[in-house]
């Protein structure tokens, strides 16, 4: 893990079961998960909230180590079914990642 902040992930949406059909529906198979302190640095021992960062494609390179889920996992549809449950959960997009600009308008 580098030395991220949750500042680094742009934008974030509350991930429901509209946003996780609306990813899949845009040929997203995963996400990686990250974890956030209080104080908005990367921690996987004790996050405050989770931030799913979407991916088309899981990364082939050696380096890229971090823990991934799959977009149709039942632990992300509870999740997405329950977002008031558990531990705050996240979707990032940011200028490389468009995929609900559109989503965002149209469900205000």
């Amino acid at each position: 893990m580098t030395n991220e902040t949750s500042e680094d992930f742009g934008k974030t949406a509350p991930f429901t079961r509209a946003v996780m059909e609306s990813l899949m529906n845009k040929g997203f198979r995963y996400v990686q998960v990250k974890g956030v302190t209080s104080d908005k640095k990367l921690d996987y021992m004790e996050p405050r909230y989770l931030v799913l960062i979407p991916m088309k494609a899981l990364p082939d390179t050696p380096g890229s180590i971090e823990i991934y889920e799959a977009i149709n996992s039942k632990l992300l549809q509870e999740w997405a079914n329950h977002p008031h449950e558990g531990m705050q959960v996240m979707i990032a997009f940011n200028k490389n990642n468009h995929w609900n600009n559109d989503f965002l308008y149209k469900n205000r």
